[in-house]
This record gives structure tokens, C-alpha cells and sequence, in this order.
């Protein structure tokens, strides 16, 4: 009746088997002596991580599904047998310093992270590079990149907790003398060096001058999904953080920019379980949950759970971050009668919806010190940029009076916030939302399109890895497409991932970016006939955007777990056209919206912008 390939009770069975391996492998807690799960399924999990917070109404919201911790609290929050208890999911650790110790160090460290839980992220811009002279001239430094490859070995090596594969992000300026080789390691020799994300710090306007490096960052990408883009002075310039922290450096996903040794504490707002009669009522209860996120933060920081490494229970507990972000945007979009391909409701929409739960964390920050200090404590104040104070704060009241409903409400509420900020001088979390890609967490409840991601497609296979060295694969189609009218469903299947330009992907980023005082994670996603052209021009319009960073993958471009479960075939081996006459490719204006198009072979061309394609 509606297209879709499995009946609904077929399609749900196939979400509690999803859920089932989940709990099965990763957030279980385990018989001591026989390693046997002692829970079988989320409402399990839930219910003892909920024990662990003090607050009941955000027991509530954590039993009910409206918020949700990250993996590693859902992991270890309750667990009395672990004797690796970390709660939080990823640790940007700065720059290894040029030192066999600080070297050897920063290995020991990451390693102590990956085994609680954790993934970690690093700068090697301050490595020596290759052919440089060590020992007083006696001998040749091997090189940034050599170490790079260690470390990305040791993430592959050692899984987090012991429950998956641990994950790194090794960051290096443009300019460094071995950059090419940083750029291009992992695509040389593919999969073997999976431990890591890697990304470019854009430190300099004159990089976007170097087209050598610019065509080889490019076509990198184009083979393997690496590097990314981190644009350092947007991170300096957009975000509560003083300038003299540093907030540059970022965790495995790009989603928590921020100062050198700062725990991510990550927690998220379902969205779908915040629908009302109304879009007024959907706000409100956003706001509401993203209160209770904040809450539940604080509370986790206050439990500990760090790994035993000092200095970071230390730089954690003085800033006091923590990240609260949403699941399930492209369903509540839908859900209000907006598609994700919509060039002004869909970023209206997700503007509005960032805006009310960066303003709802902000009142749990505030709330959370009023409790403590109702229970004789005192949370210390964290001091924000007021520079950025008054930015955000015009910002916020410009788009609440210009497109929010009822806005004098929203605006008493944002004026009371924003005025507390500036008496306070700051806030008591020096940041209060980040916004990640959630993947698992987001999928055991149920929800298809993770994050701020649009649906991939509206069949998805899943193939995952057991730990008895077995395959299994999972169909997964969006649960809530089954009370939708069969135009509906092809209404959404137009706005799947490879349906949406780039360029529109860009501006959902950018709107949630704007209230956002850390980063957003979402992969531009590219159809696997996309050329090292596209790519690199989209590079040009994200340099523009307000983008902290951005990362581009090319469907087909590498192995993944995440396929299609219907669309165009490649050939018959897998094959695409490769990025040599790609890189020929010239531009010519898009009789749909006038910007540039990229030529291929066959004439055939496709417009980056709105996706308008002669093929």
C-alpha cells in the first residue's frame, strides 16, 4: 500500500532485534564470572542509569525516552562490577608537544581513555617534521604523519570499555611542511588506518590561495571521506569560551570545539517525543527537555566517572561543559509539514528548534545552581565572552520577533536568561549545547534519521560485526512512515540524503550552528557520481558559511556499515568513475537556480546547489 518492503509489525520486529544486538553488545551489564548481558533491552538500561540522578523529573524524562545520556553513561552509569567507569564520550587532549615523552605520553593517555569509554582527540601541528634533524644532528625525525599512523593503530587496537572500537580525531595546521602526506595517509592505504578522523586546522585566509593543496585536499576526499575542514578562527570567534582557553580543539566527531583537556559530557533531546498539538507546543517542550538535559549533565559531572588522569578531572570540573543536543530533526520537520529540502522552512525550522533548546540548557545551567545552593553548595560562576553574549542575544531576539509564535513569550524568557548572563558574567557551564551525531543512542530509540541528518533513505541495511566474528545484518525502515498516506512517503523519500543538494545541507548546518555555542556534526553527503570539482567548491562555500568545520563523504567512496537498502545500482563490481576526468571538470551556470554546475563526462552535468541534474 505504501511501498515500503516489510509490513509494520515486520518493520518493528526488526528494531527490537536492532536494540536487542545493541544491548547485547555494547551497554549491558555483565555477569562478572560468565560475561553474560544482565539486561536484555533499553527500558532495562534506562532504568538503572535513571537511578543514578537525584532529580525526579529527570529520572522521568530518562524512563520516558524524552532525553537521553551518551554511550558512555548509558554504558557504565549504575554498573557496580566495571572497573573502568567513564561517563563521558570524548576528550580533546591539544597538541602533542615535540618529545619522545610527551609522545609516549600522549599515547599512554589515549590509551587510558579508549579503556574507559572514551575517544580522544589530538593536534600533531607541533611535530617536527620528516627529515628534520634530532640528537644534536645525529639522527632524522621521522615525521608528523608516522605518529599519526601510531596512534590512529592504537585507536583501532584498544575498543572503548571493551565494547567497540575507540575513535580519534588528529588534527594538523594547513601550512605544516608534511601536510600533503597528513592529508593523503589514510586514502593511500585504505582501511588500514580506519583508527582515526583526520582534519586540517584552516588557521589563515591564505590557505584558500594554495590551489595545489586545495585540488589534493579535494581529491582526497573524493577517494577516501579525508580530512576535514576545522575553520580555527570561527571557533575562537563563536563561542562563550575566552579566546585565552584556546577552544579550538575538537573531539573524534567535530561536534565539541572547545579548550585543551576538557571531558565532552553529551546528552540529547528526542525530538520526536517533544510533539504537541501545535508548533508552539513542540517548542515548549523542546525548551523543557533541554532543561532537564542540562540538569542531568550537571548531575553526571558532579558523580565523577572520569578516567584516572588527573589533569582532565581537573580542566573538566573548572569549565564544567557539557553539550546538550537533539535526534530526530528530520522527522519533526516532517511531522510540521516542512522538508528538509525547503530552502527557507527547513533552516527556519531548525533555527527555531536550536534556539529554544540552547535557551532551555542555559535555564538548566541556572537552575542546577539554585538547587545546589538550596543544598548549602555553591557552583561557581564560568565566565563567558559578553561580546558574544550581546551577538547571540540580538541574534536571538531578531529571529524570535521576525518567525516564533507568540513571540513575547519567548522573548520576556530569552531577555530574563541573557540579562542573568551578563549580571553573572558568565554562566555555570562555559558551555551548554553542542550538537553530535548521536548514531546508536539515537537509533535504540527508534529514531531513523540520527541527529540533525536527513533520512538516509527510507530502507536502510545495517551490517555489523558480532563478537563471534559473524556478520549480521539489519533492514531498518522509519517506524513512523507507516501512518503516513502513501503520498507522504514519497514526499519524504525526495528529501533522503542523496535527494538534498549539498549546498542545502550546508545552510541546515549553519542554522543550527547559530545558537550553538560549540559545533554541530553532520556530514555533507554526496552522491557517489559526485566529482573532486564538487567537492572542492563546496569547500569555497563553507568557507563562507558559518560553518566551524565540515566534512564530505562520498557515497561509495569507502566501505561503510550504513547502506541503501534501494536506489541505483553501480557496477557490476561496485565501481564509479574515478577522480581523473573528474578533476577536468569545468562549471557552467544551472538553468534551475543559476549557480555553477559541474561537467562530466557525457555531457551529463549536476548542480551542487539544488541538486538539478542532465543525467
Amino acid at each position: 500500500m505504501n511501498g515500503l518492503p516489510l509490513s509494520y509489525e515486520q518493520a518493528l520486529k526488526e528494531w527490537r532485534r536492532f536494540e536487542a544486538y545493541l544491548i547485547r553488545e555494547r551497554y549491558a551489564v555483565r555477569d562478572p564470572v560468565s560475561g553474560v548481558p544482565l539486561e536484555q533491552n533499553l527500558a532495562q538500561v534506562l532504568d538503572r542509569i535513571s537511578r543514578q540522578f537525584t532529580i525526579p523529573e529527570v529520572r522521568d524524562a530518562i524512563l520516558a525516552g524524552r532525553i537521553i545520556t551518551a554511550t558512555p553513561f548509558l554504558m557504565n552509569g549504575g554498573n557496580p562490577y566495571t572497573r573502568r567507569q567513564g561517563f563521558y564520550s570524548c576528550y580533546p587532549l591539544g597538541y602533542v608537544e615535540d618529545s619522545n615523552e610527551a609522545i609516549f605520553q600522549m599515547e599512554h593517555d589515549l590509551g587510558v581513555i579508549f579503556l574507559h569509554c572514551g575517544g580522544g582527540g589530538i593536534d600533531v601541528s607541533k611535530l617536527r617534521p620528516r627529515g628534520a634533524l634530532v640528537d644534536n644532528g645525529q639522527g632524522l625525525a621521522s615525521g608528523p604523519v608516522s605518529f599519526a599512523k601510531g596512534f590512529s593503530q592504537l585507536s583501532a587496537r584498544i575498543s572503548q570499555g571493551g565494547k567497540r572500537r575507540g575513535a580519534l580525531m588528529i588534527q594538523a595546521d594547513w601550512d605544516i611542511p608534511d601536510i600533503r602526506e597528513f592529508v593523503s595517509f589514510k586514502a593511500e592505504e585504505t582501511g588500514r588506518y580506519s583508527g582515526c578522523n583526520v582534519s586540517v586546522n584552516v588557521t589563515s585566509e591564505r590557505f584558500w590561495q594554495d590551489e595545489n593543496l586545495l585540488d589534493f585536499i579535494a581529491t582526497n576526499i573524493w577517494k577516501s571521506g579525508d580530512p576535514g575542514l576545522l575553520f580555527t578562527q570561527k571557533s575562537l570567534d563563536n563561542t562563550p569560551v575566552p579566546r585565552r582557553y584556546n577552544p579550538i580543539f575538537s573531539n573524534p566527531c567535530g561536534e565539541y570545539l572547545s579548550t585543551r583537556e576538557t571531558a565532552c559530557n553529551l546528552l540529547t533531546v528526542c525530538l520526536p517525543r517533544c510533539f504537541g498539538a501545535s508548533m508552539g507546543d513542540y517548542l515548549e517542550a523542546v525548551f523543557a527537555n533541554a532543561r532537564l538535559a542540562a540538569l542531568a549533565g550537571n548531575e553526571i559531572l558532579d558523580l565523577g566517572g572520569f578516567p584516572p588522569l588527573a589533569r582532565i578531572r581537573e580542566a573538566t570540573l573548572l569549565f564544567r561543559p557539557i553539550g546538550v543536543g537533539a535526534t530526530g530533526l528530520h522527522h519533526a520537520m516532517n511531522h510540521h509539514g516542512v522538508s528538509y529540502n525547503d530552502p527557507e522552512g527547513a533552516p527556519r525550522f531548525a533555527k527555531a528548534t536550536q534556539l529554544v533548546l540552547m535557551l532551555g540548557s542555559m535555564q538548566g545551567s541556572l537552575d542546577y545552581a539554585s538547587r545546589c545552593r538550596e543544598l548549602g553548595r555553591d557552583l561557581e560562576v564560568r565566565e563567558w565572552r559578553l561580546d558574544y553574549v550581546e551577538r547571540i542575544s540580538s541574534a536571538a531576539m531578531t529571529f524570535i520577533e521576525a518567525h516564533l509564535d507568540a513571540p513575547q513569550i519567548w522573548l520576556d524568557r530569552a531577555l530574563r536568561l541573557f540579562d542573568r548572563v551578563r549580571r553573572l558574567g558568565g554562566l555555570y557551564n562555559s558551555v551548554t549545547t553542542s550538537q553530535p551525531p548521536t548514531g546508536s543512542t539515537s537509533q535504540l530509540m527508534k529514531v531513523a534519521c540520527t541527529g540533525i541528518e536527513p533520512y538516509y533513505s527510507l530502507v536502510q541495511k545495517r551490517r555489523v560485526w558480532n563478537a563471534d566474528s559473524t556478520w549480521e545484518e539489519f533492514t531498518l525502515v522509519p517506524l513512523e512512515l507507516y501512518h503516513a498516506e502513501p503520498s507522504s512517503v514519497a514526499w519524504v523519500e525526495g528529501q533522503t540524503a542523496h535527494h538534498i543538494s549539498p549546498v542545502q545541507q550546508i545552510r541546515v548546518i549553519e542554522a543550527c550552528q547559530a545558537f550553538n555555542h560549540t559545533a554541530v556534526s553532520k556530514t555533507i553527503n554526496l552522491p557517489a557520481e559526485a566529482t573532486v570539482a564538487d567537492i572542492k567548491e563546496l569547500l569555497f562555500i563553507a568557507r563562507d558559511s558559518s560553518l566551524k568545520g565540515i566534512t564530505i563523504f562520498r557515497d561509495s567512496s569507502m566501505p561503510g556499515v550504513l547502506v541503501a537498502g534501494v536506489g541505483p545500482e553501480a557496477g557490476q563490481d561496485g565501481s564509479h568513475p574515478g577522480p581523473a576526468g573528474a578533476a577536468a571538470s569545468s562549471f557552467s551556470a544551472c538553468p534551475i537556480c543559476g549557480m555553477r554546475t559541474a561537467k562530466r563526462s557525457g555531457g551529463c552535468s549536476f548542480c551542487i546547489a539544488c541538486g538539478f541534474s542532465t543525467c
